[in-house]
């Protein structure tokens, strides 16, 4: 069982888990292929009869480069099955470390603000860092290099509404009585006020707009 699980308050369940971006293990596959390269460059060196020793060099550091990306790599293994990004229906979970542990907390009523940062890169293969701004103590959390940012973002926001007021949890919402449904005009403005603070795609956007749109 994982941290997450062994924190849950009764009745807590977890709405979304993200993970590390296989980018995250850059480095190794860096090293990785450079010991391919100087595996190459060794059987050059053997097939142009450049006699033992250069080829022989060429192999140590094939095979010293190898080595250090598995290091590398099961490093970043035991991390990534460690650290945890975890959204609950009551709060957002971070914790890092193997042995010593780094948490950190904050419940959905106290997010401000959620920010996705993506390079070119990032945008192309589905990778970013996920910064959320809390109104706690320390700040802001940071969620790095994990894969589908903009989808823990939509996760956060379907149960935090405007101005950090947490969205009522299923069994809540099936014991309070019904809500009277906003105005279409008033849920198009709010859903501009959404886009253009890009807490939700244009795609999410113009899907609502046709929903309100057909309330008129």
């Amino acid at each position: 069982m994982k941290y997450a699980e062994k924190q849950l308050a009764p009745g807590e369940r977890i709405l979304y888990r993200a993970r590390y971006h296989w980018i995250f293990y850059g480095r190794a596959i860096v090293l990785l292929l450079f010991s391919i390269a100087a595996s190459a460059v060794a059987l050059v060196f053997e097939a142009k009869g450049a006699g033992p020793t250069p080829s022989k060099v060429a192999m140590w550091v094939a095979a010293a480069l190898f080595l250090l990306s598995l290091v590398v790599f099961a490093i970043r293994g035991i991390r990534a099955r460690t650290d945890e990004f975890v959204v609950t229906d009551r709060r957002i979970l971070h914790k890092i470390g193997v042995f010593a542990h780094e948490t950190r907390q904050c419940p959905l009523e106290r997010i401000q603000d959620v920010t996705v940062d993506q390079s070119f890169w990032g945008r192309l293969l589905g990778y970013g860092d996920l910064a959320i701004e809390t109104a706690s103590e320390r700040g802001q959390i940071l969620f790095p290099t994990i894969e589908h940012p903009e989808a823990l973002r939509t996760a956060i926001w379907t149960h935090v509404g405007p101005g950090g007021v947490s969205v009522p949890s299923p069994e809540a919402a099936a014991s309070s009585p019904p809500a009277r449904s906003a105005a279409p005009a008033d849920r198009l403005a709010e859903l501009n006020d959404l886009k253009n603070r890009g807490l939700i795609t244009p795609e999410e956007f113009e899907a609502k707009r046709r929903e309100a749109v057909r309330d008129l």
